[in-house]
């Protein structure tokens, strides 16, 4: 008999601030983590502060929307998402054809450790 073993990653391929994106006209910014040769922007993560770990839930590939490379080293910003984006992706009341448009999809199983702030 065989047991399914969860394997959790923890990954530090995680860039905080990295993709700027317009959503519901203002300016956010939106981590960005690598994985199997993509970069995703993430949507929401889902946070357990007594491990102090955090988890993407929805991401969207970068190459699945409109985006430009920011070239500037002095930004902290990699891509900006040129398409906006509605506020409905980031609050979970986006119908599956929204989701679909943007290409959204659910993370890959990658967990990273919550930075905690400082006080």
């Amino acid at each position: 008999m065989t047991s399914k073993i969860d394997i959790q990653v923890i990954s530090d391929c995680e860039i905080e601030h990295a993709v700027q994106a317009d959503v519901s006209s203002r300016t956010a910014y939106l981590s960005s983590i690598e994985y199997d040769g993509k970069t995703f922007a993430v949507l929401t993560w889902i946070a357990n502060q007594d491990l102090g770990l955090k988890k993407p839930e929805w991401v969207i590939p970068i190459s699945a929307v409109t985006h430009q490379a920011m070239p500037d080293a002095a930004t902290p910003c990699r891509w900006r998402l040129t398409t906006p984006l509605p506020g409905s992706l980031f609050d979970a009341s986006a119908s599956r054809q929204v989701r679909r448009q943007f290409g959204v999809e659910p993370a890959p199983n990658l967990t990273f450790k919550l930075k905690l702030p400082h006080h």
